[in-house]
């Protein structure tokens, strides 16, 4: 779940699931003369739109933090839990196309040594984190036990274009991030990925209220439009559960659009 406050004591609420659609919407029309359009196209647009949807249970009865607001995914804190959600999510993944799954598990693997990396998680969680780690490589031979006979995917295994692929969901969910949290409105995308030969750069994108840019321009159009989506509630604390739950049922549909356009 991300929480927004949206001023007036209103909370929105966007659930994890439809961030990730949010994220595809950034990466759909990728791809021009400088950026290698995705391949295989339609798994890999599959697992930037699904890449969170190991969350789709827990948003079903989403908690509270002690303090009575809504928890969200920065304040759901507890490793094991989701290491497990990332697992669910990669699982459904795999039933529905085995290189999505791979590459929803670079992705979170991606995110995981990163955080290692800052020395962020204390034992038992980087026991946890380390065993996460192993079992995305336990999947991805398998993936290549499955796929690397197959003439379309054979080569959409090598370890590059895997990386491209991870990298780009990870563009998709770090713009959808930045308007969704919202951060902050002139950021810095690092690490997107140029081709499959390795090459990445670093891609500067900015918004306001109505519009989204983004520079160099990676996509292959020269304009179309995003949408956040979610629900407005009219509170920002609760005294449980049950009574949040139950101002969700009775939420507003909220939808904000922009289009994203060439920098001037």
């Amino acid at each position: 779940m991300i929480v927004r406050k949206m001023g007036e004591g209103r909370l929105l609420c966007v659930h994890q699931t439809t961030h990730a659609l949010m994220s595809a919407q950034f990466c759909r029309f990728w791809g021009n003369e400088e950026f290698a359009t995705p391949h295989p196209y339609a798994p890999v647009m599959m697992a930037i739109a699904q890449h969170d949807n190991g969350w789709a249970e827990w948003e079903t009865s989403p908690k509270l933090c002690d303090d009575g607001f809504p928890m969200d995914f920065i304040t759901f804190t507890d490793q094991a839990a989701k290491t497990r959600l990332w697992q669910v999510g990669i699982e459904r993944a795999w039933g529905q196309h085995p290189y999505a799954a791979v590459i929803i598990g670079r992705h979170a693997a991606i995110l995981y040594e990163q955080f290692q990396a800052r020395d962020a998680y204390d034992p038992v969680e980087n026991a946890e984190v380390n065993r996460f780690l192993a079992d995305q490589r336990g999947l991805l031979e398998r993936a290549r036990r499955l796929l690397g006979d197959v003439p379309e995917f054979a080569p959409a295994m090598q370890p590059e274009v895997i990386e491209a692929n991870a990298r780009l969901l990870q563009f998709g969910d770090h713009a959808s991030l930045q308007v969704s949290v919202p951060w902050a409105e002139d950021a810095t995308l690092s690490n997107c990925p140029v081709g499959y030969d390795g090459a990445e750069t670093e891609i500067r994108m900015r918004y306001n209220d109505a519009h989204i840019t983004f520079d160099p321009w990676p996509f292959g159009v020269d304009q179309f439009d995003v949408a956040l989506e979610g629900y407005l509630i009219e509170e920002e604390r609760f005294e449980d559960e049950c009574a949040y739950h139950e101002a969700l049922a009775k939420a507003t549909f909220y939808r904000k659009t922009w289009r994203v356009v060439r920098s001037p």
